[in-house]
């Protein structure tokens, strides 16, 4: 809303311990971590098994938990999985792995002319986020379901006067003395994100 416009070049970022909850109460486990990756017009998917049932909600965390993200890409030897190293996620000098990752650029003074870059890159126990879509889901054996998620780019840089000042802290790449940035970033993600 301060007449900066914002062009976003990169965004990704990891789902973790992706469940359903049933009718009971009971969470299922679907899927311990996922890499969504976006194109530029903001679209991304991710397939993922699902036992057949009736589910109420469903659960993510936006991150990478404690156990998993203590272990080093080379763990991982499948060159398809979340956390190989061929996803160039890893942050080697902070032994630990990227969360969310948002690159861009931004028009101080929207004259369609480059003014510099950001880049937010979270990271840490703290900046790990949990999303909560609650929605009747039924799921037969077979049959294929997608769900929409919308991250509102405007929202993403400022929600409800938590601001990004992409001039002046343009990007935060792992300095623990700083890990304000990425908690702020971290909620302001969270809020961002939506399910259509």
């Amino acid at each position: 809303g301060d007449g900066t416009l914002i062009r976003l070049e990169l965004l990704q970022f990891y789902l973790s311990d992706i469940r359903f909850i049933d009718k009971k109460g009971k969470e299922v486990l679907a899927e311990e971590i996922a890499l969504l990756k976006t194109d530029l017009s903001g679209h991304a998917s991710v397939e993922i098994k699902i036992p057949a049932g009736d589910y109420s909600a469903l659960k993510f965390g936006i991150g990478v938990p404690n156990e998993l993200n203590e272990k080093d890409p080379s763990s991982f030897t499948e060159e398809e999985h979340p956390l190989s190293s061929s996803q160039n996620t890893y942050w080697g000098m902070n032994g630990m792995y990227r969360f969310v990752m948002v690159d861009g650029r931004y028009d101080e003074d929207a004259d369609g002319i480059s003014d510099g870059t950001f880049s937010y890159h979270t990271g840490y126990a703290v900046s790990l986020r949990e999303f909560e879509l609650t929605r009747s889901f039924s799921f037969d054996k077979k049959e294929s379901y997608s769900e929409n998620f919308n991250i509102d780019v405007q929202r993403l840089f400022n929600v409800d006067g938590s601001r990004m000042d992409v001039i002046n802290e343009s990007n935060w790449h792992g300095n623990y003395d700083d890990i304000e940035v990425s908690t702020r970033f971290s909620d302001n993600f969270l809020n961002a994100l939506t399910a259509q």
